[in-house]
């Protein structure tokens, strides 16, 4: 599936560091739901978990052939740090930003934007559905194509 893909991620944890999850919902460019993915990461923080949401997002689209991604998260954190807007400083966001970095090398382009909160319920909820699996357990809807 070439051309552009659009990615919304986000990450959960309860208790921050808690029981925590990630999810991603992968779209065409004109809105069909290619695949909705969650991931149960065991304890982490919440940056952590937005990071591993992107990077499941982000394999996502690789495995499904798209050659442009336009990722939409609720992370400014993430969003600054992968467009280079604020350092990463943090050895363990480190490793996680150049998994991101390495990532976005698979694309012809890549655009990261952070958006409200209400624009992502959907990864929100994914992200909420990865709590209740067990750490790297990982489980994916296909989507209408």
């Amino acid at each position: 599936m070439a051309g552009k893909g659009i990615l919304h991620f986000d990450g959960a944890s309860k208790g921050n560091p808690g029981k925590a999850g990630a999810g991603a919902v992968l779209m065409t460019e004109d809105g069909r739901v290619v695949s909705r993915i969650h991931e149960g990461l065991g304890v982490a923080t919440n940056n952590v978990a937005e990071y591993r949401a992107l990077i499941r997002g982000l394999k996502q689209a690789s495995d499904h052939g798209f050659t442009s991604i336009e990722a939409y998260g609720d992370s400014q954190l993430v969003s600054n740090q992968v467009n280079g807007v604020w350092q990463t400083r943090n050895q363990n966001m480190k490793e996680l930003y150049n998994e991101v970095t390495q990532l976005k090398g698979y694309f012809d382009s890549f655009k990261i934007s952070h958006v409200p909160r209400e624009w992502n319920a959907e990864a929100d909820r994914q992200a909420n559905m990865g709590i209740k699996l067990e750490s790297g357990a990982v489980s994916e809807e296909r989507g209408d194509i």
